[in-house]
């Protein structure tokens, strides 16, 4: 048995110092790409059979994944029109994969493959422009039937993307690579049954801009641009609204500094690019500033955006308005056809414990709060009397005992949703059914 050991722990040393010497066994021989699952598994192996034919399979590949954006694998599967498939049991009909090879790593390779009947095979390579992939879309631009491939490289600045579209179908073609941009949409801006490619750009001297670009001939012509507030340092969520017959508006929120945040609606009317937020003047949107990173979203299921305005409730300023249960936060949704603002829903947040509490007009009026962290216990009061009609507690335990009312209810189930939520009220103001539509869970969606 002694002796067993002792031949064991001498292979293990000789296989040590043979790996340490580097005398015959390259470790990155043993490195591969992780194998793709399901259909992206036989694009794989075509990819591979291309690499073969091109006589490029002693050469190591690496998969390369887009950074953001919607798609970021190394492959993405498209139906007969080009456009990604949504499901897993949906046909893929192309497919287009992301690489680079180990001879040359400062080039991402575009391929392009297409099914013919049950098998896969590549009809186009492209090398790209940069070793990072940043982003990937499709869109019809031009209106054939066909989408087209839509590629942002990084730059040295982290700004700036460098924009190369690409043909699918037959072959990979680039068309063109001429275009810098922040971020990009690809949708029916123009309200015209095609898709069209508006371009975010954050440049030099405070000066933003959106451009709407159409493929013509092969090549990217700019059909409209306009301004964007000056001091946006980064973009948010997009979200494509129709605002009236034959007008869709984008609405694009904006990050201007680490508490602040716009939103910007853009829509395209009688050959230009329109911006009602913005104020040339000032080169600023004044409109739909706030002091939170609190997105647009729409709040009540209408298809239309709704913008947060978040202002200190009765007894605070802004000094002291820091915690979210402090602040009334009301959603407005932009009227195109009256040029007014209308507004949907007054909330006070608990972005702390998760939830909100939706006030309507009668509750609104004299509303004010107090939480205690320590307990995660809100009151919601009248700020004249401070006389407490609605009391929420966050918790896992039993809740502690109140006095402040007669009726209790438990809203959330933590079995359910990972916390109780219990709530007391005031009989003489709510009943149970009132208080249980006021009090609904934060999700990410809603900006927590």
């Amino acid at each position: 048995m002694r002796r067993s050991k002792k031949r064991l722990l001498a292979m293990l040393l000789a296989g040590i110092l043979l790996i340490a010497g580097g005398c015959s066994l390259d470790v990155e021989t043993l490195l591969t790409p992780p194998r793709a699952q399901g259909e992206q598994q036989a694009v794989q192996a075509a990819l591979e059979t291309y690499l073969k034919d091109a006589g490029l399979a002693a050469a190591r590949y690496t998969l390369k994944y887009p950074s953001e954006g919607e798609h970021t694998s190394a492959f993405v599967l498209c139906d007969e029109e080009g456009k990604p498939t949504t499901t897993s049991g949906e046909r893929a009909a192309f497919a287009v994969a992301f690489y680079s090879l180990a001879t040359a790593t400062e080039e991402t390779h575009v391929n392009l493959l297409r099914r013919e009947g049950e098998e896969w095979m590549s009809v186009g390579d492209s090398v790209g422009y940069g070793a990072d992939i940043q982003q990937v879309a499709f869109g019809d631009l031009n209106g054939d039937g066909m989408g087209e491939l839509l590629t942002g490289w990084s730059t040295y600045h982290s700004k700036d993307h460098r924009l190369a579209v690409f043909t699918m179908g037959e072959e990979l073609l680039a068309l063109s690579a001429e275009r810098v941009y922040t971020q990009l949409y690809v949708g029916d801006i123009t309200a015209d049954g095609k898709d069209s490619l508006l371009l975010l750009h954050i440049g030099g001297a405070n000066k933003v801009t959106a451009t709407l670009e159409n493929l013509r001939d092969g090549k990217l012509v700019s059909a409209a641009s306009t301004r964007l507030d000056g001091y946006i340092q980064q973009f948010g969520g997009m979200t494509l609204c129709r605002l009236a017959q034959g007008v869709h508006g984008l609405y694009v929120d904006g990050v201007k500094s680490a508490n602040s945040m716009v939103t910007e609606l853009i829509y395209y009317k009688d050959g230009k690019l329109v911006t009602p937020f913005y104020n040339p003047l000032t080169n600023m949107t004044t409109a739909t500033a706030r002091a939170t990173l609190l997105p647009s979203q729409d709040m009540d299921g209408d298809a239309q955006v709704d913008i947060p305005t978040v202002t200190p409730l009765a007894g605070y300023t802004p000094q002291t308005a820091t915690h979210t249960t402090a602040q009334l936060t009301t959603w407005r949704t932009w009227d195109y056809a009256a040029n007014k603002w209308i507004d949907r829903q007054h909330t006070i947040r608990n972005g702390a414990d998760g939830y909100m509490v939706i006030l309507n007009e009668a509750t609104l009026q004299g509303v004010t709060t107090a939480y205690d962290a320590a307990t995660r216990t809100l009151d919601i009061m009248q700020a004249a009397d401070k006389r407490v009609w609605l009391r929420l507690w966050a918790g896992e335990e039993t809740p502690p005992p109140t006095d402040i009312a007669t009726e209790q209810v438990v809203l959330f189930s933590a079995r359910e949703d990972g916390m109780d939520c219990t709530a007391w009220y005031d009989p003489s103001i709510l009943d149970e059914e009132k208080v249980r539509y006021m009090v609904a869970r934060l999700t990410s969606a809603k900006g927590e």
